[in-house]
C-alpha cells in the first residue's frame, strides 16, 4: 500500500525503473521490503541491516551501514486487509483498495502510519560484518598474539635463532585463528566500547531533551520523517536518503514560535547516467512548531478542503477542485533552503 510519505519516493523510483529491497531484523528473522511491492513484509519494531538498489532488476548498489536504534514499523498487509467503509458514500471494501480513492465515488483517503520512532537497543551486526572490523579485529589479534608467542619463547629457550623465529611466527598464526574465533565477540565489545559510550551519552541527551521540551517523541519524529522525505526526494537525482545518526537536539523559543533544530549525519543516495552513488554529510534541520495543523492520525485519514469541502489528495498540496492550497498537515514542518 502507497503511503502518504513514500508518494514521491514511489513516483522517482518508478520512472528509473529502480526497485530498493530493504531488510530488516525482527527478533531473530530477516524480513523484508520492496519499493516495487514484489515482497512487502510486515515489521514491528525492525531494525534496518541492508539496502539493494536494484535498476531494471540489475543490482547496483548495496548499503549496510545503519543506526541499529532507530525502529520500524510497517503494518501495511495487517492493515490493507481490514474492511473500511468510505466516509462519503457508505461503500464497504478493503482498506487496500482506497489507495487510490473509494473504488465507487472516487473520495480521496491518505493512508500513513506513524508507529516509528528512536530506540535504545544496541545490534553490534552491522559492526561485526564489516570487512574493516574483521580486517583489524584479525590484526589486533595477530599482535597480542606475536607478542605472547615472542615473550614465551625466549623465556623458555636458551638460544634464539632463526628456527625460533619461524617458531614465533607459526605459534602467533595458529594462536590468533583461536583468539579470532573464541574472542570475537569480547574484541568487539573492547574496540567498540569508545563507540557505546558515545551513543548512551547521545541517548541519555536526547531523553532528556524529550522530557525537559515536553514534546511528544513520536510525533516529531513522524513528522520529520514526513518532512525529510520531502525535501530530499523534491530534489533532483535523490532516490533515497538514511539518517545515520542524530547529532543533536536544541529547542529555541522566543515567546513568537519554537524551533527545534535537529543536526544529523545523512547518508544520500543519488541516480544519474545510469549509476548510483552516495555521499554522507551532516545537515541542520529547523522543524518549527505550528499552532495551527491539520494532523494527520495513525491509518486513514478524510482530509477536506477548508473552502469547498472536496477530499483532499494530501501528497498534490492543493485542493484539485478549486485549487486552495492546504494547509499544513504536521504540527511541526521544515522550513528550509
Amino acid at each position: 500500500m502507497s503511503l502518504v510519505s513514500d508518494a514521491w519516493s514511489e513516483k522517482k523510483l518508478k520512472e528509473n525503473h529502480i526497485n530498493i529491497k530493504t531488510k530488516y531484523i525482527v527478533g531473530t528473522e530477516i524480513l523484508e521490503r520492496n519499493t516495487d511491492g514484489s515482497k512487502c513484509d510486515d515489521i514491528t519494531d525492525g531494525i534496518q541491516i541492508e539496502k539493494q538498489y536494484f535498476v531494471d532488476g540489475i543490482l547496483k548498489h548495496t548499503e549496510k551501514d545503519f543506526d541499529s536504534r532507530i525502529e520500524y514499523t510497517f503494518l501495511s498487509k495487517q492493515e490493507g486487509n481490514q474492511p473500511f467503509t468510505c466516509r462519503n458514500c457508505g461503500a464497504t471494501y478493503l482498506l487496500k483498495d482506497f489507495v487510490d480513492g473509494c473504488p465507487y465515488c472516487k473520495t480521496h483517503y491518505n493512508l500513513d502510519y506513524t508507529d516509528k520512532e528512536l530506540g535504545n537497543k544496541y545490534h553490534y551486526d552491522r559492526v561485526l560484518k564489516k570487512k574493516s572490523y574483521r580486517f583489524f579485529t584479525a590484526i589486533f589479534d595477530f599482535l597480542v598474539s606475536f607478542v605472547i608467542c615472542f615473550l614465551f619463547i625466549t623465556l623458555t629457550s636458551r638460544t634464539f635463532n632463526s628456527y625460533d623465529v619461524i617458531k614465533v611466527f607459526l605459534y602467533a598464526l595458529i594462536l590468533s585463528c583461536i583468539l579470532y574465533y573464541f574472542f570475537y565477540l569480547l574484541d568487539a565489545y573492547l574496540i567498540l566500547g569508545p563507540i557505546k559510550k558515545y551513543k548512551d551519552a547521545q541517548n541519555r541527551k536526547q531523553m532528556e531533551f524529550w522530557k525537559e521540551t515536553g514534546f511528544d517523541k513520536k510525533t516529531f519524529y513522524n513528522n520529520l520523517n514526513y518532512e525529510l522525505r520531502k525535501y530530499y526526494y523534491l530534489q533532483e537525482n535523490v532516490i533515497d536518503y538514511d539518517i545515520l545518526d542524530y547529532l543533536s537536539f536544541q529547542h529555541v523559543n522566543d515567546g513568537k514560535k519554537s524551533v527545534v533544530f535537529v543536526t544529523a549525519e545523512v547518508r544520500i543516495v543519488t541516480y544519474q547516467q545510469g549509476k548510483i552513488t552516495t555521499h554522507t554529510k551532516k545537515e541542520c534541520f529547523p522543524m518549527f512548531r505550528l499552532l495551527e495543523f491539520h494532523k494527520l492520525e495513525n491509518g486513514t485519514n478524510l482530509i477536506l478542503c477548508p473552502n469547498c469541502g472536496s477530499s483532499i489528495d494530501a501528497t498534490i498540496g492543493q485542493c484539485e477542485y478549486c485549487q486552495t492550497k492546504i494547509p499544513s498537515l504536521q504540527e511541526w514542518i521544515l522550513l528550509k533552503k
